[in-house]
């Protein structure tokens, strides 16, 4: 037991810095990006401000999963979406603005930011594309189209 105290010690050592490391970053310029526009209202890593900005951490990794769920993702984005959403029995009554004024390359990015840099379960999700949202653009949605269809998406995918 004596000659095991060392190796617990340097275990635990080891596993001390590992957790004292900040985590990658997959997509820096999407966190840039995020940074810069969407942390004022859902906070920095997306958690959320209760009652008005919806956390980013559970919802956004679960609809990428799904063709609905993405060109959810992205019209949320492109156009804005307002009225009351509940997320795990929380409401939040936010006017979220459109960013369309964003390259199709800076949608994808902040998306893939938050998919896969904030979501920790995101199934079997490929990234965003620019092309992807190139075609997401061609809809002409407003922000209130964008929030009757969360509706449908949330209850296809039962949350």
């Amino acid at each position: 037991m004596k000659n095991l105290r060392p190796l617990m010690m340097a275990v635990a050592l080891a596993t001390a810095s590992q957790l004292a490391l900040p985590q990658t970053v997959q997509f820096p310029g999407g966190k840039a990006t995020f940074d810069g526009k969407c942390a004022v209202c859902h906070q920095a890593g997306g958690k959320g401000m209760d009652g008005l900005a919806p956390p980013l951490v559970e919802y956004p990794g679960k609809y990428a999963d799904s063709k609905e769920g993405r060109a959810q993702l992205g019209h949320t984005v492109l156009y804005g979406m307002f009225g009351p959403i509940k997320v795990k029995d929380k409401t939040y009554n936010f006017k979220m603005p459109g960013f369309g004024a964003l390259t199709d390359a800076e949608i994808a990015d902040v998306l893939n930011y938050v998919v896969f840099d904030v979501n920790a379960q995101h199934g079997s999700a490929k990234p965003f594309d620019a092309a992807e949202i190139q075609a997401l653009r061609a809809s002409t949605l407003d922000a209130s189209a964008v929030y009757k269809q969360r509706d449908a998406v949330i209850r296809g995918l039962g949350l």
